[in-house]
């Protein structure tokens, strides 16, 4: 049985190959292995994630109920690259905070402070920190990928001739340099019990929405 190491093992030897193709003028051929790479990396967040917390809910929900395993491993990879990337700029802005409000003697732990002091609005300065930041950038542009169907049509451009879709080298270069960043942050990032929630799509109807860059917690 394939372990969570088996198939980020996988991911990596596809990314490789993919970059290798495209250096080599066959970036059609790259366009599929990309998308297979992000998906095996979307695998490797399912499992480790019921490894972690058995009853936990993988998935957000983009596709809606009909939808087969590709759909599932990239809306699994897009939720945890989005609840890390946040949740690691959270982390960062609070210890900043925490930083400069306290000496170094300080008895009050941080997560007692931030329980404390929430809500947390952002400064003006930290809002542009956190325009500027490249993991919240990538899993914006990883999401986009996923809701607006550009894996899955890059995914059949690769492998078909006849397509309604055409991507250019630089689309699919542009590709193969997120997935490349993705798995960095895979490297970082820690397992969560729920994925990242989206408004219109796992967020309950009424419930108040802060726009992220407004409120931290």
């Amino acid at each position: 049985m394939a372990t969570p190491k088996d198939y980020l093992a996988n991911a990596e030897r596809l990314v490789s190959d993919a970059a290798y193709l495209h250096a080599q003028d066959r970036a059609r051929s790259a366009a599929t292995l990309i998308v297979v790479a992000l998906e095996q990396m979307g695998e490797f967040v399912e499992v480790l994630t019921k490894v972690s917390y058995p009853d936990a809910e993988v998935h957000m929900g983009i596709f809606g109920g009909r939808t087969n395993a590709h759909a599932k491993r990239q809306d699994a990879l897009a939720g945890h690259i989005m609840n890390y990337a946040f949740g690691a700029f959270f982390v960062r802005t609070m210890a900043k905070r925490y930083a400069d409000e306290f000496p170094s003697n300080s008895t009050e732990d941080i997560a007692s402070w931030i329980a404390r002091t929430q809500p947390h609005s952002l400064s003006d300065e930290e809002q542009k920190d956190q325009r500027s930041c490249p993991d919240i950038a990538a899993a914006h542009l990883l999401l986009h990928f996923v809701r607006s169907n550009i894996l899955k049509d890059l995914r059949e451009y690769g492998l078909y001739e006849n397509n309604s879709r055409a991507f250019s080298d630089d689309e699919i270069k542009q590709t193969i340099s997120l997935a490349f960043k993705v798995r960095a942050m895979l490297e970082r990032s820690w397992v969560t019990p729920e994925p990242f929630k989206l408004v219109g799509v796992n967020m309950p109807e009424g419930l108040k929405f802060d726009l992220p860059g407004n409120r931290l917690a």
